[in-house]
């Protein structure tokens, strides 16, 4: 693991809280270093950005990953194009997971901005890479994917599964053929939950708001709450399938949701040649 700089931080180790997902104020098991520019590869454990403009190349998840962005703190991590085709923040396969906390509910909440390089995702997965097992609390996470990748979830070809939001204010956005949270360019969306916050998914050209790009399908995908608008790319749903790509089992128990199709394709439910079923 490339080293983290904590004498910077030292000051504020006893100070360092952050919001759970169930809205209360906790303090962290430990910490196991501070967020900065030369981060890379962050192991199992809790980290912390504290500074006002952090900017990093691919920070790369290796077991349970906890990161908590501090009031007034901004962290910027960007993916390399070709020949590296990585996210900004690499979430895959099941042993590894990110979850994302505010410090607090102040105004001058945390923010982090994570761009995919090419066919990579802006958080999950790099080329032909699946995104899985990312939980957003809390915080600003605006999260763009490179060409043919989804904001939140798959790389080119790869799904976005495991992903669940329970506060904070989000913003992902799809490239081309992909989804804003879910599949990339033929990658399936599933097991997206939403319980909070208020959440902006817009896809690519063929890709839905949340679910499935270009072939991909959109399903297992609940909303219980929370300001969400999901808006499909030109022949994707809002939420469901991308363009040929299918929605099925998706429910949604609560809160306000501004779903919008694409052309010829479902507001929630199949893209332009999918098909939608199990919606509630």
């Amino acid at each position: 693991m490339t080293a983290l700089t904590l004498s910077a931080g030292l000051w504020a180790l006893d100070n360092v809280r952050y919001i759970d997902a169930d809205g209360q104020e906790k303090t962290p098991p430990s910490i196991k270093g501070f967020i900065d520019a030369s981060s890379s590869t962050l192991e199992a454990g809790w980290y912390v950005v504290t500074g006002e403009d952090v900017q990093t190349g691919t920070l790369i998840c290796q077991g349970d990953v906890h990161l908590i962005l501090c009031d007034g703190a901004k962290l910027t991590a960007t993916g390399k194009g070709d020949p590296y085709y990585t996210p900004g923040i690499q979430v895959s396969s099941e042993t590894n997971s990110l979850t994302i906390y505010a410090q607090s509910t102040d105004e001058q909440v945390g923010q982090l901005i994570a761009k995919g390089g090419k066919w990579a995702a802006g958080i999950g997965g790099g080329f032909e890479g699946s995104g899985s097992n990312i939980i957003i609390n809390g915080g600003v996470v605006t999260a763009t994917g490179g060409f043919d990748a989804a904001g939140i979830g798959g790389g080119i070809n790869g799904s976005g599964s495991n992903i669940t939001i329970n506060g904070g204010v989000v913003t992902a956005q799809g490239e081309q053929a992909a989804a804003g949270i879910g599949g990339g360019q033929n990658g399936n969306g599933s097991n997206i939950i939403i319980n909070d916050g208020t959440v902006t998914a817009n896809g690519g050209q063929s890709g839905a708001g949340i679910g499935g790009g270009f072939y991909g399908s959109g399903s297992y995908i609940t909303i219980n709450g929370g300001k969400v608008t999901a808006t499909g790319g030109k022949s994707g749903a809002g939420v469901g399938g991308g363009y040929a790509g299918s929605g099925s089992n998706i429910t949604i128990n609560g809160g306000t949701v501004n779903a919008n199709g694409g052309e010829s394709a479902s507001c929630i439910g199949g893209g332009y040649a999918g098909s939608g079923s199990d919606i509630f």
